[in-house]
């Protein structure tokens, strides 16, 4: 059972982790065509139906100003999407700044020196990770 479910929104991935509340775990990666929100709601909405939660986590991407930009716009088209779709509340969800964790992320995996396939593989579902390892601190 999961409390908290941190998401990385993309615009054809979602990247998912897991707490129970103290670290923060990968999960797995939703995969939809590409900017079609409905189709990804859905699919998360599967994911709910067999994982308890208390919160959702989902990384905000502003602009390197603070300003909104194309990519907030991305996240609040499949918020919109999730409130419907799957019936989530609006105080069940938490929007957290992440600001280069994508970046950060993929850093990580270089690092680790796994292969470019790997990488893809595994950049939004540790890119989640990191968005609720940020929300998890702030909230010790």
């Amino acid at each position: 059972m999961a409390k908290f479910i941190g998401l990385d929104v993309g615009s054809k991935t979602i990247g998912i982790a897991v707490s129970e509340g103290y670290f923060a775990k990968t999960h797995s990666t939703i995969n939809f065509t590409e900017n079609n929100f409905l189709e990804a709601s859905e699919k998360f909405n599967e994911f709910l139906k067999n994982n308890s939660y208390k919160k959702i986590i989902v990384g905000y991407p502003k602009n390197m100003d603070g300003s909104i930009g194309h990519r907030v716009k991305m996240v609040e088209e499949f918020l919109t999407q999730l409130y419907e779709i799957c019936q989530v509340s609006t105080e069940k969800v938490v929007k957290i700044d992440e600001r280069l964790t994508t970046r950060f992320a993929r850093a990580i995996l270089i690092e680790a020196n796994l292969s470019r396939k790997k990488q893809k593989a595994n950049k939004d579902q540790l890119a989640a990770q990191l968005i609720l390892e940020t929300f998890l601190q702030q909230n010790k």
